[in-house]
């Protein structure tokens, strides 16, 4: 009898494969949470950026009006309160300088119609406050002369009084007036000597100072 030699199959080892591992094909969960698109944040940062600038114009608004106001307040203020600074005085012009003593004065007028004023005598020419100063007005005229009158013009106020015929004749004579000087004559110092007949009126001036 031949002997054979018999291998159960239990015993032969399985045919080993080349191929790799087959790879698990269960998905596997994703733990990341979704992020937001790219669009929508962009709007959403616009409408940041547009909400900022709106607040801020709205901002400077208000306050560049509540700075008007108090700057207009603070000038009411000023304009309400008296106004403390001394005014400072006003420079005064340079007096005319005044011969000293007794003075005449020749005088000329257009109209040879009205009473002639010919000469004034003033005595003294540069009277101080409260002197006893006389002026003398030589006058003639074809008619007899009514009035003759005297104004004197000084720093702080005019005074006019008669004139007395004190040589002569009405028609030509002497008038003449003796005045204490009341006022300061530094700036402004005129006479005017006014004379009237029945027809007519004669009248010059005489002009030492006039700041007028």
């Amino acid at each position: 009898m031949l002997n054979s030699s018999a291998h159960p199959e239990s015993l032969v080892p399985p045919p080993q494969s080349n191929l790799p591992p087959t790879p698990d094909l269960q998905p596997k969960p994703n733990n990341q949470k979704p992020q937001p698109s790219k669009i929508k944040l962009t709007i959403l940062c616009s409408a940041f950026t547009i909400l900022l600038i709106i607040a801020f114009f709205v901002w400077k608004n208000q306050y560049q009006t509540r700075q008007l106001e108090l700057s207009a307040s603070k000038t009411e203020q000023q304009a309400s309160l008296p106004d403390s600074s001394p005014t400072p005085p006003k420079p005064s012009p340079s007096p005319t300088f005044l011969r000293q003593g007794k003075q005449s004065y020749t005088i000329s007028q257009g109209d040879k119609t009205v009473p002639q004023i010919t000469k004034a005598i003033i005595d003294p020419l540069d009277p101080e406050l409260n002197q006893k100063q006389t002026v003398q007005i030589k006058i003639s005229h074809t008619s007899p002369i009514n009035s003759v009158k005297l104004k004197l013009t000084s720093d702080n106020h005019q005074v006019e009084t008669d004139m007395t015929l004190t040589e002569g004749t009405t028609t030509n004579g002497t008038w003449e007036i003796s005045w204490e000087i009341t006022d300061t004559v530094l700036y402004n110092y005129i006479l005017t000597i006014t004379a009237k007949s029945d027809d007519k009126t004669g009248s010059a001036g005489i002009a030492m100072r006039n700041t007028l």
